[in-house]
């Protein structure tokens, strides 16, 4: 249930309590208090009712322009419902003029959303040069990415392009900024070198698409039943961008092309995933247009989603490609491994210290007593071989041990 609070000029009170009963509002659920100062109706009313009212309290009185009116829309911490049973049939939703509202305050290019952006583009980026996953959650903690995003989906399910091209801008520049940090911190900080934080966003794979469809699916369903809830939701949502905006900066500034193209892929392929998923959701939630702006809505909603879709299938393509060839990059690896374990462990009594598979060689480093017969490397080879086939090539990089026993010290 949400409480509508609307002041009128001293006599306008009567003309609002009509038209609350001809759109059906039952007498329970308003009360009108008049005075010499100005009327005040207090209007209890459950989720799916309040945009039509509003709608149509703002068709016939102006509360922009006129000091005698307002009007004041609030969510209670805590109902108890005199009709018990009517309102758990209800499927409860934050209001249009709600919606609205929080999407314009995250639209606008101020002060604390530049800080912010900043402060968290510095964070991600010295966690993905350091490899510390602690500190880029941190940064995805106070990235001010989720709103601009919302705003966008907002802006497409309600027909307003001013909310649209708002939200671009914002995103836009919160992307420069990240972006532009990203490429002087990785300048100025010396020795930077490729860490797995940089590598795992390198390389995008499908895995990484879906996490951006869940995420803006939560996203958009914790804004719309309760707007404050969604700040959690948010962490997730800038989980799968400002990280990705930074390494975009670092691979400029390292001069690394498949770590820009990898971060773009990752980027675009996120964005469109979570609009994608925010705009599906608000509209099977039933936010709709006010209706003047029903038609552009409907056109606006039916494109983005063909674009979307298709964007999101399209580069589904080269993901499935990375997210295969990163399957089979593992695999050889465990093969060879398992060869080692369960037919040479014990016999070579020696220690598998790493295995590297690239471009058919299998490269192999071994501890193992100085006095092992080549013989058993010869046998290991030919097993890899027989797995991989064979035109891999088996290269062994041993490194000698001896066992020495100390003597015991007489007394």
């Amino acid at each position: 249930m949400q409480v509508v609070h609307a002041t009128f000029a001293s006599g306008e009170g009567k003309d609002a309590v009509d038209l609350l009963k001809n759109l059906g509002v039952e007498i329970e659920d308003y009360k009108l208090i008049e005075s010499e100062t100005g009327d005040l109706l207090i209007i209890n009313l459950l989720y799916h009712n309040v945009d039509i009212l509003i709608d149509k309290l703002k068709d016939r009185f102006d509360f922009t322009n006129n000091v005698h009116r307002s009007l004041i829309i609030f969510t209670p911490d805590t109902i108890i419902p005199s009709n018990k049973e009517k309102t758990k049939k209800e499927d409860y939703r934050a209001t249009r003029e709600t919606i609205v509202t929080y999407a314009k305050e995250n639209s606008e290019m101020s002060s604390q959303l530049v800080f912010l952006a900043v402060v968290a583009a510095i964070i991600a980026t010295l966690g993905l040069i350091l490899d510390n996953t602690p500190v880029i959650v941190g940064a995805m903690i106070i990235a001010p990415v989720f709103g601009p995003i919302a705003t966008m989906a907002i802006g497409i399910v309600l027909g307003d392009l001013k909310l649209l091209v708002k939200g671009i801008i914002v995103e836009l520049a919160i992307m420069g900024i990240a972006i532009s940090i990203g490429a002087i911190f990785a300048l100025i900080i010396p020795n930077v070198s490729m860490t797995h934080a940089l590598q795992v966003r390198m390389l995008p794979t499908l895995p990484d698409l879906l996490v951006a469809l869940a995420a803006g699916g939560a996203g958009a369903y914790a804004l719309i039943t309760h707007v404050k809830s969604q700040q959690l939701v948010g962490v997730v949502i800038a989980a799968a961008l400002i990280p990705v905006m930074a390494t975009i900066g670092v691979g400029i500034s390292l001069a690394n092309v498949d770590m820009i193209i990898g971060a773009v892929l990752l980027l675009f392929g996120n964005l469109f995933a979570l609009l994608l998923a925010i705009i599906i959701v608000f509209y099977v939630k039933g936010l709709k247009p006010q209706w003047w702006y029903e038609s552009t809505a409907n056109k606006l909603i039916k494109k983005s989603l063909i674009i979307l879709t298709l964007s999101v299938i399209i580069l589904t393509l080269p993901l499935s490609v990375i997210t295969y060839n990163q399957m089979i990059k593992e695999e050889p690896e465990d093969v060879v491994r398992k060869i080692y374990r369960e037919h040479f462990g014990d016999e070579l009594e020696s220690r598998l210290f790493s295995i590297n598979v690239k471009d058919k060689e299998v490269d192999l480093i071994i501890y193992t007593p100085i006095d092992t017969d080549k013989h058993y490397f010869q046998l290991l080879a030919n097993k890899i071989k027989e797995k991989l086939g064979e035109d891999y090539k088996v290269i062994f990089e041993i490194i000698p041990t001896q066992r020495l026993e100390t003597p015991l010290q007489s007394s």
